[in-house]
């Protein structure tokens, strides 16, 4: 009996799961033929996989083979429209090439009862194998938060493979990496593999006065100032700042509302954010308002049409990710910070920068550093707080019971809010540049 069926659904087909009716297309079809296809499609991997677990039950299946199965069939999801976004495709297929097949593969000379640990079963896969696996990782020099994700993505695998009948050692889904003496270090380079560099107010100025006077000589100039400002200002991530929309800047009660993203390899925009703790709205204060109340006249003048707050070059979608990181090198080098070259595709290449890693990220830590620093001096900046202005990983369970009562919070207290955040980014200098330019 089939596992799928085609449904109709306000005027379109949807595949849903006849054991419980599960939706499992991402997206309505507008023809019944795709959707059988995927139906035909879907059956298929099924009774591949049925077979696979088969064989795994009369002869075992090796950790890396699983491993790279998984992976494939994660990538395989993604391609199908499963719900699967693609960065978390990627992560699975990363994962399995440059750790897993990488550290796994070859002799051990770390534990003499392991000779090679590529040729271990899933069932099999235990203690001692993890840990040669996190010490040739950690021999070759990857930092801390690598040797994180690694176990994390393991033990994902792990409960997905035994959800599929292959027989893993469950007893691997409670590894603990400080088990092994593998603990969080302190020092920040260490801990992520990067040497994160915060401008100083001099640069900042610099960089702001020049693009200030750039402002309205072409696109991508226009642009540089705008994006830049919204960076130094908020510490949005690249994705956040491509899915803001204009009706996400309410000047009237000062707040920036982050509720979506735009990924152009997901399709445009989601409605959902990085994590729980990346939704949130910002209260600002004087700086932010002098610079969105601009920025929102520009656009009512040359995009009055479009619903972003930054509208695409070319078509009704906003700037995408691949061009903003590509201006804010351009930025960086134009004050010094960077040696690129310029593509005729819009690709930015880098042949030397002291700043690390994608260029948005500066920002992200220029001010989350301010607020950190400036914990003490402002009895209303939180480490809870802080963490829903910057938009950090995920909350605790304290963070978001505090979240809730964010809600509740008198207009005087966001006032106060905004005020302290602007003292401790030192907000004020780009008001400066901008009254200064008038």
């Amino acid at each position: 009996m089939s596992i799928y069926r085609v449904t109709p659904k306000r005027g379109k087909w949807i595949v849903i799961r006849r054991s419980d009716r599960v939706t499992v297309s991402l997206k309505p079809f507008a023809n019944k033929t795709d959707a059988n296809n995927l139906v035909k499609e879907l059956e298929a991997k099924a009774a591949f996989k049925e077979n696979k677990i088969n064989q795994v039950k009369v002869n075992g299946i090796k950790f890396i083979d699983a491993f790279r199965d998984f992976a494939d069939a994660k990538k395989n999801e993604h391609q199908a429209s499963l719900g699967i976004r693609q960065t978390s495709a990627n992560r699975y297929d990363i994962t399995y090439r440059l750790r897993i097949l990488k550290y796994l593969v070859g002799p051990n000379r770390i534990d003499k009862d392991v000779k090679n640990d590529e040729n271990v079963l899933l069932s099999d896969f235990g203690n001692k194998h993890m840990k040669s696996l996190l010490m040739k990782a950690s021999d070759a020099g990857e930092p801390y938060q690598t040797l994180v994700n690694l176990v994390k993505d393991i033990k994902y695998f792990l409960r997905e493979a035994n959800a599929d009948g292959l027989n893993p050692n469950m007893s691997m889904t409670t590894f603990k990496l400080d088990k092994f003496g593998y603990t969080k270090p302190k020092d920040h380079e260490k801990k992520y593999g990067k040497d994160i560099i915060i401008l100083d107010d001099g640069k900042i100025v610099e960089m702001l006065t020049l693009l200030k006077k750039n402002f309205g000589k072409s696109v991508d100039a226009t642009n540089q100032f705008a994006i830049i400002c919204m960076l130094f200002l908020f510490g949005l991530r690249a994705s956040e700042l491509t899915g803001l929309k204009r009706a996400n800047v309410d000047l009237k009660n000062l707040r920036l509302n982050v509720k979506g993203v735009w990924i152009t390899s997901e399709g445009g925009y989601l409605n959902q954010t990085k994590n729980t703790g990346s939704r949130r709205s910002i209260e600002f204060g004087k700086a932010a308002f002098d610079f969105l109340s601009q920025w929102m006249a520009y656009l009512n003048e040359h995009h009055k049409h479009s619903i972003w707050l930054f509208p695409g070059i070319k078509g009704n979608g906003p700037l995408c990710y691949k061009y903003i990181n590509a201006n804010v090198w351009k930025v960086y080098a134009m004050i010094g910070l960077a040696d690129i070259t310029c593509k005729r595709d819009g690709h930015v290449i880098i042949n030397s920068s002291p700043l690390k890693g994608q260029p948005t990220k500066m920002f992200r830590h220029r001010l989350a550093s301010h607020l950190i620093d400036a914990m003490n001096k402002h009895d209303i900046l939180s480490q809870n707080q802080v963490k829903t202005i910057v938009g950090h990983t995920k909350f605790s369970t304290t963070a978001e019971i505090y979240g809730n009562k964010l809600l509740k919070m008198t207009n005087e207290t966001r006032n106060e809010l905004a005020d302290a955040k602007e003292a401790a980014t030192h907000s004020d200098l780009l008001s400066q540049v901008i009254s200064q330019n008038n």
